[in-house]
């Protein structure tokens, strides 16, 4: 019976036994409570789709639109290094490279680019709009096109060529875009070989149920695998890349005024120096290059607080020359802007932080017109040496290696020309080839060797003109006293003159003019004998032999001066008696460099005070400095303490017959009829087997003299015969070039 319908049994059993709630009774509560659980949170997902849809959709569109900012410097101008008379010796010179971004060269174009930059040109509400967006992308293919096309035209260039530079760069792009992923894809596939390994073992000690929840768990926890892995964005995806280097400087303001027609292109701005006379005077101008490793860190070190210069790697710094000595005038100051970039790394707009400072100019004391006459002179004279002439044939011993001028103002010491052969082109150290290179270093005559501030040779005869002086003040020997000359001091094979060597005659009677003269060795040997070797070494020292003259150019020698007494501490070699008469006419040990030479000449000329030699005239600053008022520069000056002045006047006298007097050793090959010169020739004995060295060195006009100089011939042979030609070719040079005057000859008309 209670399989009938309606059957309450059930109803009756639970009032007996008193359950007072029966969920059977109430479904639909069951039901909404369930449904309640379900609504609820996707109402809250729903609402915040909607916010984000309606109320801050904005925030979420203008990621695409981040930007970011970073800061360069902007490259400064050097300051320039200028002749006296005007030429440009050394300059900086703006180069404007051409860049693209990476990404509007790429061929075909990225496509989440491409996707990203139609973006940029919706509305936020008509960016979820798919054939909108296919337009816009449309339209920035359109638009890459225009921007070859443009460039092209600008450029003056085929649309063509740009391509072959694009396809140029993607390809150097790519090929480390898959060398990146290759090295990534061989790294990951040994690490998910060892998980693997590792897993099979560790599953293989589980037992059934720990494998099962193993699994759930990891099915529940681990990420999905992804069927392949995404490609690495290597940097310089995200980069500009030159596509051509050197353009033209309107063509770069044209680009740069115009960065709506031009985008993803940059134009990047560097400067270069350059030396426009290329080999004149360059072993004294120096060089400019890249500051290596230690300087960097020596500087770091001496401005713990901040470098003045700013110097940082990457940057030119002087390193040899006037380069190196007025750096911190010629140094420019760099400048600082700010760049700002999208989410693709590509420039919108730039902004200048800080403007850079250009350099100051350094002014130099060289005459350029006398410089050129005097290297081609010296360059000739060398040449003709190694080829010879009719009247002269060439060495057969050891010719000539490389010669030296060197022609100072007498009561400044401004150096107005100098000259080293043989020379080099100072654009040739910027970026030479290893083959370049090489010659250089490999060319037996040195190029790259400064001579006037570093070779030290024995002056030979043109020493006599110190030991004149160390003669005269040390009241030991009278000057007028004659003196009988048998050409020989001794014995006749040893401490002879020239003449008796070649002809077997002395001098005869002489006093210390005629010494001066005739160049007679004797005379000074006797001389030196009589006052002692501490008086020709006093008066040496006085007149600045073996240390540097002070010149403003870095690397400078000092020569050798030997000590005849030296303190007891130091072990020197022992003094001979030959050693006192081969000083007194500059022989033996001591050795001298053209520059101290030309100095010598000049306290003669000057009455007696010692000048600085120098190269730089003054500084003028640059445009952005805060001061116009050109800056001279003072170099140190002082008479030789204890010279008479009667002294350098009998040494002068000496010194004007050298060329003026018939009998004198320079009046065949120096003399000239415009202008009186004074001088003494010079022949150095070298040992060896080698040629003899050649000197002549003097001042001019000989009564009242501006200039003084020094010529030198490395093993050129006779002073008189291969140094004298030389010297009176440069005062010619002088009398051309306006930096001497014709004077009314005097002397010459005896």
């Amino acid at each position: 019976m209670r399989n009938r319908l309606g059957n309450d049994h059930m109803t009756l059993e639970n009032e007996a036994a008193g359950q007072s709630f029966q969920v059977d009774r109430l479904p639909g509560v069951r039901v909404f409570l369930l449904g309640l659980i379900l609504v609820v949170p996707l109402l809250a997902v729903s609402g915040r789709l909607l916010f984000i849809q309606m109320m801050n959709a904005e925030h979420f569109y203008s990621q695409f639109g981040k930007t970011t900012e970073s800061f360069e410097s902007i490259p400064s101008r050097d300051g320039r290094i200028v002749s006296i008379d005007g030429r440009v010796l050394a300059l900086d010179v703006e180069r404007f490279d051409l860049q693209a971004h990476y990404r509007w060269l790429e061929e075909p174009p990225n496509p989440r680019w491409l996707k990203q930059q139609a973006l940029t040109l919706l509305e936020p509400v008509e960016r979820r709009n798919r054939e909108k967006v296919e337009a816009a992308q449309e339209k920035v293919l359109a638009r890459r096109q225009q921007l070859w096309d443009e460039l092209a035209q600008v450029m003056k260039t085929s649309p063509e060529e740009l391509q072959t530079s694009c396809r140029d760069v993607q390809q150097r792009v790519e090929t480390i875009i898959e060398s990146v992923n290759e090295r990534a894809a061989q790294k990951e596939g040994v690490s998910s070989s060892d998980d693997s390994d590792v897993e099979t073992q560790a599953n293989a000690e589980q037992d059934q149920l720990q494998k099962f929840w193993t699994l759930f768990k990891d099915a529940l926890t681990r990420p999905p695998r992804r069927p392949r892995r995404e490609r690495i964005v290597v940097r310089e995806e995200l980069d500009y890349h030159t596509l051509a280097s050197g353009i033209p400087r309107e063509i770069a303001l044209a680009i740069s005024a115009h960065p709506e027609r031009f985008p993803g292109i940059h134009i990047q701005v560097a400067t270069l120096r350059e030396y426009p006379q290329k080999t004149l005077a360059p072993h004294e101008i120096g060089i400019r290059h890249r500051i290596d490793e230690k300087t960097l860190k020596a500087r770091q070190q001496r401005f713990p607080e901040g470098d003045p210069l700013d110097y940082k790697e990457g940057d030119r710094i002087g390193k040899m020359g006037v380069e190196r000595t007025y750096d911190r005038y010629l140094r420019g100051l760099r400048g600082l802007k700010k760049v700002v970039r999208n989410r693709q790394g590509e420039i919108i707009r730039t902004e200048i932080i800080r403007e850079p400072k250009s350099g100051d100019d350094v002014v130099l004391t060289l005459n350029t017109g006398l410089q050129d006459q005097v290297q081609d002179l010296l360059d000739e004279s060398l040449q003709e040496l190694r080829v010879g002439t009719e009247e002269q044939p060439a060495e057969q011993t050891d010719p000539a290696a490389g010669g030296c001028i060197v022609v100072l103002d007498v009561r400044t010491g401004a150096i107005v020309a100098t000259a080293s052969a043989p020379r080099y082109d100072l654009n040739l150290l910027l970026h030479p080839t290893p083959e370049e290179w090489q010659a250089v270093l490999n060319d037996p005559r040195r190029p790259l060797f400064p001579r006037a501030t570093q070779m030290m040779l024995p002056p030979g005869s043109t020493f006599k003109a110190l030991t004149s002086i160390a003669l005269m003040e040390s009241g030991k020997v009278d000057p007028d006293e004659p003196f009988i000359c048998r050409g020989y001091l001794d014995r006749p094979d040893r401490h002879r003159d020239y003449i008796y060597r070649h002809f077997g005659v002395g001098h005869n009677e002489l006093t210390l003019t005629r010494a001066l003269r005739e160049s007679c060795n004797v005379y000074f040997f006797q001389a030196a004998r009589t006052m002692g070797p501490e008086a020709i070494h006093h008066w040496a020292d006085q007149l600045g032999f073996g240390k540097p003259t002070g010149i403003d150019i870095p690397g400078e020698r000092g020569g050798h001066l030997p000590d005849p007494t030296p303190p007891k501490s130091e072990k020197k070699s022992p003094w001979y008696p030959g050693d006192t008469l081969g000083m007194a006419i500059g022989q033996s040990r001591l050795t001298v460099t053209p520059l101290q030479i030309a100095r010598l000449m000049a306290v003669v000329a000057n009455d007696g005070e010692m000048v600085v030699p120098h190269l730089a005239h003054s500084v003028v600053p640059s445009a952005e400095s805060s001061t116009t008022t050109r800056q001279m520069i003072s170099y140190p000056r002082r008479y030789v303490s204890g010279i008479h002045p009667g002294t350098l006047e009998r040494v002068r006298e000496g010194l004007i017959e050298v060329v003026a007097h018939p009998r004198g050793t320079g009046y065949k090959t120096v003399r000239l009829k415009e202008v009186t010169i004074a001088g003494k020739t010079g022949t150095a004995e070298n040992g060896g087997g080698k040629n003899d060295h050649a000197w002549f060195a003097g001042f001019v006009p000989a009564q009242r003299p501006k200039y003084a100089f020094a010529v030198v011939i490395e093993h050129g042979g006779s002073g008189s015969r291969v140094a004298g030609p030389v010297a009176q070719k440069l005062v010619r040079a002088m009398l051309d070039t306006s930096v001497l005057q014709p004077t009314q000859p005097k002397l010459q008309a005896n």
